[in-house]
């Protein structure tokens, strides 16, 4: 879901991660970033705002996590061949393309 962080404004998407804190207004939920920072928020700290459609895929972010989990796994698979960063990266991403694809082709695509 989208949020302003009421001390700078910007906009970020967060998710609620399930955990809950005591602070001077209460319990408060905790939100993490969706954009891999790993930056937590007090829902004190967000204003939430309002979307038409709140079940909007977000498919470049869908392809980031999943070129990431892919390079997780690659990694072992590329140790001591010559240019391995490139060919990692490169599967990675083809990896990442597939799997986006079949989600659409799945009805992912709103």
């Amino acid at each position: 879901m989208k949020a302003r962080i009421k001390s700078n404004g910007h906009i970020v998407n967060v998710h609620e991660t399930g955990e809950r804190v005591i602070s001077k207004n209460g319990i408060e939920r905790i939100y993490i970033s969706d954009d891999c920072s790993g930056i937590y928020y007090i829902q004190s700290e967000l204003e939430f705002l309002q979307t038409n459609d709140e079940d909007t895929i977000d498919w470049n972010q869908v392809r980031i996590q999943a070129a990431i989990a892919a390079m997780k796994s690659l990694i072992t698979c590329y140790e001591g061949v010559s240019n391995a960063e490139k060919k990692v990266i490169e599967e990675s991403v083809i990896y990442a393309d597939a799997l986006v694809a079949e989600l659409k082709k799945k009805g992912g695509q709103k």
